[in-house]
């Protein structure tokens, strides 16, 4: 199947995962699936068609939108802008803001006296903020991640729509004594790489000693870029108060590596009939051996925005 809506696409997910719970619970035969993101190819179109392919013309669109200024003598090929005393970066339209780019940004702005920098993108690298505030200590520069809204690209659009901040996702490594350990429990999920909750703790490793890990969230604020206007202040308001309240379904790959895929060891969700959500995973993870290891942590929220970071983990 194929489909636009973000929300969409994420609710035949937990539908699937149900269906293959179900099955393993009866014992009998189910599939994996694949949720494949085939493309930008609606940005690709807008920058052919209204912007000729040009890179500074889709600057100078986002900073009108922004209400930005647009330097003309810019002190850095990284500073395209100025807005409120702050100066604006506008990443490239085919481009994901990295961690390598936050730093030369934030360098640059810097070498020329700022203390601030709108950093304007249409996707980011995962754990930015944890480089944002270690930069805001080591320079003294504070870096600012925008969203830039699609709606930008609609015809004849006029009124700016809202530039909001990127969502806010924290987490942290738990440990345990396992007296008990079980033995591993089939794989559920996506292309083998989404896995229901266990439902059978994994074996031992080699050198855990017995020592299992699960993750805890502890910060999430989401990203409210697909709110409509008219519901965004109120909204807004509830999402700082109780962010956790807009997670739809988070999940965990307990051995991630950045060349493979995603694959989900555990995860949790709401439904219909069940909108609660645990907040600490019940995996009770084992490691293969001792050593260090990188757990990515994924969430979706209720809007169908995701959002994911890693966790370090020593056992």
């Amino acid at each position: 199947m194929a489909d636009l809506g973000r929300f969409a696409i994420h609710t035949s997910r937990k539908r699937l995962i149900e269906l293959q719970r179900k099955l393993h619970k009866d014992g009998k035969p189910y599939r994996a699936f694949d949720v494949y993101n085939l493309g930008r190819y609606e940005r690709q179109w807008w920058q052919q068609e209204r912007l000729q392919g040009a890179d500074t013309e889709h600057r100078r669109i986002v900073l009108e939108f922004f209400r930005a200024e647009v330097l003309t003598n810019t002190p850095s090929p990284l500073l395209h802008g100025r807005k409120a005393g702050a100066f604006c970066h506008v990443d490239g339209i085919d481009s994901m803001f990295t961690r390598d780019e936050a730093r030369a940004v934030a360098l640059a702005t810097s070498a020329a006296g700022g203390r601030e920098c709108y950093c304007l993108a249409w996707e980011f690298e995962m754990d930015l903020h944890l480089l944002v505030n270690a930069l805001t200590t080591e320079l003294g520069v504070k870096l600012k991640l925008i969203q830039i809204p699609r709606e930008i690209m609609e015809k004849n659009r006029k009124a700016p729509p809202p530039f909001l901040e990127v969502a806010v996702l924290a987490a942290e490594a738990v440990y345990r004594k396992d007296p008990h350990p079980l033995t591993p429990s089939p794989k559920l999920g996506e292309g083998g790489q989404e896995t229901p909750a266990p439902l059978s703790r994994p074996g031992r490793g080699a050198g855990g000693e017995g020592k299992t890990v699960d993750i805890k969230l502890t910060q999430f604020l989401p990203s409210l870029a697909e709110v409509p206007t008219k519901e965004l202040e109120a909204i807004r308001e509830r999402a700082i108060r109780s962010g956790f309240d807009f997670i739809d379904f988070w999940a965990i790959d307990f051995n991630w590596q950045p060349d493979k895929p995603f694959t989900h060891d555990w995860q949790d969700y709401r439904t219909r009939k069940d909108r609660s959500l645990k907040t600490i995973s019940d995996a009770a993870y084992t490691y293969p051996a001792p050593g260090k290891y990188i757990a990515c942590v994924k969430v979706v929220d209720t809007f169908g925005c995701d959002t994911s970071i890693t966790v370090e983990v020593e056992v």
